[in-house]
């Protein structure tokens, strides 16, 4: 299984893991129909035991959800618009054997997020509006700014877990959807820069999270040749 999911196509495997959380959903006593008039992106009505919710499914193939953040991060598109969010994700990074699904109540992520950006902010980093700001779904214990927010899933069990054997038998004989399928809404987009000085800001961001070091603590140099 170890690289099974590397070797599909984007849109093939996109469909796999929303497959996966509508099929949770719906063996949790749910009926979803797909919100009409929002494009491609991947929000759905969720009705039980005559409650209707709002809902956005989420996929992720490193346990690190994304919503961007809009107006320096008052608001949050798309998670500001629903009331549950629906993750499926792998139940291992560096070898996905299964694919675990979520239902978390929207007001929690939304408060995790907001703690998320204002401690990069406080540590310097770059939050760009309509940029995809990621959370890590377990709890990080490397008590960095990136950090913050993270460990919903210590709160919240999964509601079903499929192996992704099973779940590639049950979808070989459905038609492939084109790439252009996938969500619209690209919440795990690179952001659109449009200058130098944007590009290395970003640059610097990313490496600080990753060494777990202040973005005071980054220099980077960058050299053209033409």
């Amino acid at each position: 299984m170890v690289g099974l999911l590397d070797g599909m196509p984007e849109a093939t495997r996109w469909r796999l893991f929303v497959d996966a959380a509508k099929q949770a959903a719906a063996e949790t006593g749910y009926k979803l129909t797909r919100v009409p008039g929002r494009g491609l992106s991947n929000i759905w009505n969720m009705e039980k035991g005559g409650k209707k919710q709002i809902a956005a499914i989420r996929t992720t193939r490193d346990r690190w959800i994304a919503f961007p953040p809009l107006q320096g991060g008052t608001k949050w598109k798309t998670l500001d618009d629903v009331q549950m969010v629906v993750v499926a994700a792998v139940d291992s990074k560096e070898n996905p054997q299964k694919i675990t699904v979520y239902i978390f109540p929207a007001d929690d992520v939304r408060k995790r997020f907001d703690a998320a950006y204002a401690a990069r902010t406080a540590a310097g980093h770059t939050n760009k509006d309509n940029f995809g700001m990621w959370v890590a779904l377990d709890h990080d214990p490397r008590g960095i700014a990136s950090s913050v927010g993270s460990g919903i899933t210590q709160h919240y069990k999964p509601v079903a877990v499929y192996s992704i054997e099973t779940l590639l038998s049950a979808n070989a004989n459905q038609p492939p959807h084109a790439a252009g399928e996938i969500e619209e809404e690209t919440e795990e987009q690179e952001a659109k820069f449009t200058t130098i000085a944007e590009v290395m800001a970003w640059a610097r961001d990313r490496v600080a999270e990753i060494a777990g070091i202040k973005v005071d603590s980054v220099k980077l140099d960058l050299k053209l040749e033409y």
